[in-house]
């Protein structure tokens, strides 16, 4: 009769639950070497990946950088006056550091068709080796070595009205900081190398020895490290070689002492499963039959109350610290439901002007699409966009440039209407979509805002700075136009608008014209509507 109690089972179970973890475990101490390692190496080949991308990162963004340089209007004038009327380099150079000295590079050379320097003389392996090889890598981004050792080199041409005038080459040099700075982790480390010898690395004492691999292996400072070579885009063959490498000393030795934890686990583990089935053994049918209903409607997905037990045994603390259990999970569900509604306010808006964004323009437009066919309107938008903001942030700051965009939010704030819906699309760039009969409703609001804008007086650290705001707008009737499509086509309207109002003085608010796709200033559109 025992044998077919509840009392028995639960021994015989406990029983075979130990001995399975136990040949579980054993089975997996036995084995772990292999699989953590097999592991490992798929991860070194994850973690490679993801550096390679850095490293691509990286270069696009120098890429980008001397892009920047060579782009420049100013740079590109000066270049002409230096190299075909024959003036000073010296203004080119102040220039440059004024415009570009924030950039975070190493070296930089800029260098005229001819060859001759311009700045950055005092480079002259870096001009040499511009010179030699300026038409070659022209565009793209190289690693060379040179006397600061491996450097990330990117060349663009300087254009100025169709005539090529010389080059900019910007670099990064690939130092020890450069590899402590991309070091993932403690196991993982980086070796710069160079006809076997080890030149510099991110670990310590390794300069100048022997880089010799077997197995794709390598024996240094009695470890043994698991290496990777690192591709890198270079001209010369002899170049330096970087190598990505994880030490498997290190991996094995925390693999061994995880195993001896593992067993003192086994044994604990033994002894508590023991001791928790001779617990459960009395007193538990009622309990847990109710714990069991309770279980299945949590599992079901409902909260519900559970009054607490007097009985001060085994069961009845667990069926009260289950009931407390399911106090806190209601507490957390609300508090959760209540971070949620926050999460979802916050996806929607932009942090500094508390407007909607991006993603919430994509939502919303499509229902007010369908508000505008029903009550047969038009649906307009006005990008408005703040004039020489850029001139704000460079004169006072990017703390400066923030209050004046909140100020500018809180006015087109007062200036909102019930149907009307305000976003920011970026940076100082704003817009407005309002459903209403006529264009003439959009042009009011967008001049009223520009009015109180100019009026507007944003003071900081002691400072009044003024403002204005160029605004474009664009109005269509939806009608059978398909919404996915008919966005895109009012943003582009409105910033054609806002472009030649922008190009006509700024301060203005320019319409888009269908008949002539070409912006029309807001004042001739009231004076005709007058007439």
């Amino acid at each position: 009769m025992f044998a077919k109690t509840y009392r028995f089972r639960l021994i015989f179970y406990s029983a075979l639950l130990v001995i399975f973890l136990s040949a579980t475990l054993i089975y997996s101490y036995k084995h772990t070497n292999d699989v953590v390692l097999n592991e490992v190496k798929n991860n070194l080949d994850r973690t490679v990946q993801l550096f390679n991308s850095q490293l691509i990162s990286e270069r696009s963004e120098l890429k980008r950088f001397s892009n920047i340089v060579s782009d420049d209007l100013r740079i590109q004038e000066y270049m002409f006056v230096v190299v075909r009327v024959g003036s000073d380099s010296k203004p080119l150079v102040k220039l440059y550091e004024r415009l570009f000295g924030w950039l975070p590079i190493d070296r930089k050379v800029i260098v005229s068709d001819n060859g001759e320097v311009l700045i950055g003389s005092k480079h002259t392996d870096l001009t040499t080796w511009v010179n030699k090889h300026k038409r070659q890598v022209m565009g793209n981004v190289y690693y060379i070595e040179s006397t600061n050792g491996l450097e990330l080199v990117s060349i663009s041409p300087i254009i100025y009205q169709e005539d090529k005038l010389g080059f900019v080459a910007l670099t990064r040099r690939i130092d020890e900081n450069w590899l402590q700075a991309h070091k993932q982790s403690s196991n993982e480390h980086l070796f710069l190398t160079k006809n076997g010898q080890i030149l510099i690395s991110t670990l310590t004492h390794t300069d100048t020895k022997e880089f010799k691999l077997q197995d794709n292996k390598l024996s240094i400072n009695e470890e043994i490290f698991i290496t990777y070579p690192i591709a890198l885009p270079k001209i010369e063959k002899n170049s330096p070689l970087l190598w990505f490498a994880i030490s498997e000393t290190q991996l094995i030795n925390t693999l061994n002492n995880h195993g001896q934890i593992t067993l003192t686990l086994i044994a604990t583990s033994s002894v508590v499963i023991l001791w928790l089935g001779i617990l459960i053994f009395r007193n538990f049918s009622k309990p847990i039959t109710e714990l069991m209903i309770i279980t299945r409607e949590v599992s079901e997905g409902r909260l519900p109350r559970m009054e607490k037990s007097e009985a001060q045994n085994e069961i009845g603390v667990l069926a009260n610290n289950f009931a407390d259990m399911l106090q806190v999970l209601r507490e957390k569900q609300a508090e959760i439901d209540r971070v949620h509604k926050r999460l979802e306010m916050s996806s929607i808006t932009d942090t500094l002007t508390g407007m909607f964004n991006r993603r919430h323009l994509q939502e919303i437009f499509p229902k007010l699409c369908a508000q505008a066919r029903r009550e047969w309107r038009n649906i307009s938008v006005i990008i408005l966009d703040l004039d020489h903001f850029k001139k704000i942030n460079d004169d006072y700051g990017h703390l400066a440039g923030d209050q004046v965009l909140i100020n500018f939010s809180d006015i087109l704030k007062k200036h909102l209407r019930l149907n009307d819906f305000l976003f920011r699309l970026g940076g100082e760039e704003f817009l407005l979509i309002s459903i209403n009969k006529n264009i003439e409703a959009s042009i009011s609001i967008a001049d009223k805002v520009r009015l109180a804008t100019e009026k507007s007086i944003v003071t900081y650290n002691g400072i009044d700075m003024a403002l204005t705001v160029s605004c474009g707008i664009s109005s269509i009737k939806p009608g059978d136009h398909d919404t996915s499509a008919l966005l895109p086509i009012l943003l582009t309207q409105a910033d054609k608008a806002l472009y030649e109002a922008k190009n006509l003085g700024r301060n203005r608010v320019f319409v888009h014209d269908d008949t002539t796709g070409h912006g029309v200033d807001a004042i001739q559109i009231n004076n005709t509507s007058n007439i």
